[in-house]
């Protein structure tokens, strides 16, 4: 006689119904997708306030060494405060000839000090920046090492600071001499060996010639060589920097017609301007960045330092605002203003004095920057099912916000869309990924402040039975997809820098058991 097994068949067949039940009741919610019973929708609230570091995005302390470089335990003395509390970015803006001061003996090898000053950023989380400059005007000596001009190229006369008899000193060598391009050019080939390393480094000027690397005041052996020197430097920056982000002054004498064509088009550099809160950064200015925007990021920088007191007004020759400007504060309110109609990813804290300045008359803009400045992500609302048979489909709607007035720059060529969103199954127990989900449709770069982006991404599950941890993260695709952008969320529980959305069951298959026979 045949007989089914019924202590197997019933608890299967009630398993079986409520798997059934589950998957037959769908309905439609508010945005129309089709979406199960019993789905999750989990809203984050952007966190404004907290100092969320980003590449590319937030506010820079300086070592702006004209005169001489920082001392490296001073500085931090100085500026550890600020770094914690408002920084992201430490940019060393200095000579030519501190980096090689001898030929092939570079200061990241050789220079203690240096060395300490680098690494006293990286210890405080701080991203590294660079400008070189080779032109010897307003600084302490030569932009040029000394061994270019013994080995025979051609240069002429420049002020040196401090100079009592105000005369010509710094010898700096002319942009098109043969001599000068050999010697430079192996000079960026060590320093893009050293310091091509988005890991560490956000960006590294690309241009820097003329006075104080602004690309002002540039002499040439022949004045027809212009366009092709710009070419020239911008394509050895463009050769050797494959990976960290480039950027060049805009409004230099060569016109924007040329910077844009030779290096923001060609070369995809971003822009910057070292001149904002002053006459030099006008309505034409803000144009040219707005016209730009949001496909290359600004880099920001403020015109007026060297102080903080009243008694000391650098603005006072300035055409537009020397009437205008009556003390710091004026001077701050209008920079942090062209800096976010500039939509601007960094602005400058710079040196200690100018720190001080910062916080002591305009700390309101300080902390005003770190919430509006550069860019914040969000991923404010996230619908997922909270069971989903073993084997099917998982079906994620996500939708993101930018709070920053900046842009995150995933799309430039040395990115290359390297940030990824990423939905992870972690294990509870472990928190191990057992499974991750990736959109290729979400692109951060293309998440612009006051519009907020919707997606929805779906993938066949591989992961067994049972309850998983769904969690969120922007990844990296060049480290090996762990989370790579932080996220800006109010009291968000993170795992492992994966943001925890909720939890979800994945059913087993159904199977009821073969008949049992007895003869």
């Amino acid at each position: 006689m045949n007989k089914l097994n019924f202590k197997y068949l019933f608890p299967n067949l009630f398993l079986f119904c409520i798997c059934m039940n589950l998957t037959a009741c769908s309905e439609k919610n508010s945005s129309g997708d089709n979406l199960q019973s019993g789905d999750e929708i989990i809203p984050f609230e952007p966190d404004l306030n907290t100092l969320i570091r980003n590449p590319a995005s937030g506010w820079t302390l300086y070592d702006d060494a004209n005169d001489y470089v920082a001392q490296a335990n001073t500085y931090w003395n100085q500026q550890g405060a600020a770094a914690e509390k408002y920084a992201s970015i430490f940019y060393w803006r200095s000579r030519w000839s501190e980096l090689e001061p001898e030929e092939g003996k570079y200061a990241w090898e050789h220079d203690e000090n240096f060395k300490a000053l680098i690494q006293g950023a990286l210890d405080r989380g701080l991203k590294l920046a660079f400008r070189v400059y080779i032109d010897g005007q307003d600084n302490i000596h030569n932009g040029t090492p000394d061994f270019v001009r013994e080995a025979g190229a051609k240069g002429y006369a420049v002020h040196k600071l401090w100079d009592p008899a105000n005369e010509n000193n710094n010898w700096t060598p002319y942009a098109d001499d043969p001599v000068f391009q050999e010697k430079f050019g192996n000079f960026i080939r060590a320093f893009a060996k050293e310091f091509d390393n988005p890991e560490q480094v956000d960006f590294i000027d690309a241009y820097n010639l003329g006075w104080w690397g602004e690309g002002h005041h540039v002499q040439y052996l022949n004045n027809n060589n212009k366009f092709k020197v710009y070419q020239w430097i911008t394509d050895l920056y463009a050769e050797n920097f494959k990976n960290v982000l480039l950027v060049v002054n805009f409004g230099t004498e060569i016109g924007f017609e040329y910077e844009k064509r030779l290096a923001i088009d060609k070369h995809d550099f971003l822009t910057r301007r070292d001149g904002i809160g002053s006459y030099w950064f006008q309505d034409a200015e803000v144009n040219i960045i707005n016209s730009l925007f949001p496909q290359k990021a600004f880099i920001a920088e403020g015109c007026y330092w060297g102080g903080n007191s009243d008694s000391y007004q650098p603005w006072n020759t300035d055409p537009l605002y020397a009437d205008k400007f009556k003390s710091w504060s004026d001077f701050y309110a209008q920079a942090y203003k062209d800096a976010i109609r500039g939509h601007a990813n960094t602005l400058d804290l710079r040196e200690a004095t100018e720190t001080r300045g910062w916080i002591t008359h305009a700390k309101d803009l300080v902390k005003d920057f770190i919430s509006n400045g550069g860019y914040r992500l969000t991923p404010i609302q996230i619908e997922y099912p909270v069971s989903v048979q073993m084997g099917n489909t998982l079906s994620i709607k996500h939708i993101w916000r930018n709070s920053g007035v900046g842009v995150c720059p995933n799309n430039n060529k040395r990115w290359n869309y390297k940030y990824k969103v990423s939905f992870a199954l972690l294990d509870p127990e472990s928190h191990e990924i057992k499974q991750r989900i990736t959109d290729e449709n979400a692109e951060p770069s293309a998440w612009i402040k006051g519009t907020d982006k919707t997606y929805k991404t779906s993938e066949s599950l591989i992961v067994p039975a049972g309850q998983y941890i769904l969690a969120v993260a922007i990844t990296d695709d060049t480290q090996n997809q762990k989370p790579g952008l932080n996220l800006a969320v109010k009291n968000g529980k993170f795992i492992n820098d994966w943001l925890q959305i909720g939890t979800i069951q994945i059913l087993s298959l159904i199977h009821i058991s073969e008949p049992t026979r007895r003869s």
